[in-house]
């Protein structure tokens, strides 16, 4: 019964965080997602503290694995959205204008995927950036996963007001 009622807490809990950003890195031929959800945690005016919320899912499947951590317990979170918002961005590419016509195609590649809002400097929307490897994205991703895995832990902390 206390499994039961420390699943439902875990799910209730997972429900009430809601995020501000998504990273995720899929290796297509592992066929699993790695997923990090980052929100606020707390934070008036001045430093903001964030969660992180991680998932491991087959594909097709469930979510076999719900990790969290946050910049309070964890060192490296703070550098890891920093590192973020310098991230260098891609540039729209149109087929043929520059002269090249080649089409490139991996079939064994990560796919790693954002989705956050776009700095005020752009309107107040959201982006949405996949790429594969050896981009900038794959690489601030990959540094991400490897800087928050020594922070991870099963409960969700607790948010502040």
């Amino acid at each position: 019964m206390a499994a039961i009622l420390m699943a439902i807490a875990l799910q209730t809990a997972a429900q009430t965080y809601r995020p501000l950003l998504t990273f995720s890195a899929h290796p297509e031929l592992r066929r699993v997602t790695t997923r990090v959800d980052v929100g606020l945690l707390a934070g008036g005016r001045g430093t903001k503290d964030y969660w992180f919320r991680k998932t491991v899912q087959p594909d097709g499947g469930e979510i076999a694995e719900t990790l969290w951590a946050d910049t309070l317990s964890c060192p490296g979170g703070r550098s890891v959205l920093e590192e973020l918002a310098a991230l260098e961005g891609p540039r729209p590419h149109v087929y043929g204008l520059d002269g090249r016509d080649d089409i490139v195609m991996m079939a064994d590649g990560v796919t790693y995927r954002l989705d956050a809002q776009s700095a005020p400097l752009f309107g107040n929307g959201r982006i949405t950036l996949r790429t594969n490897r050896g981009t900038p994205l794959a690489r601030w991703v990959e540094a991400a996963l490897s800087s928050l895995a020594g922070c991870w832990k099963q409960e969700p902390p607790k948010r502040v007001s």
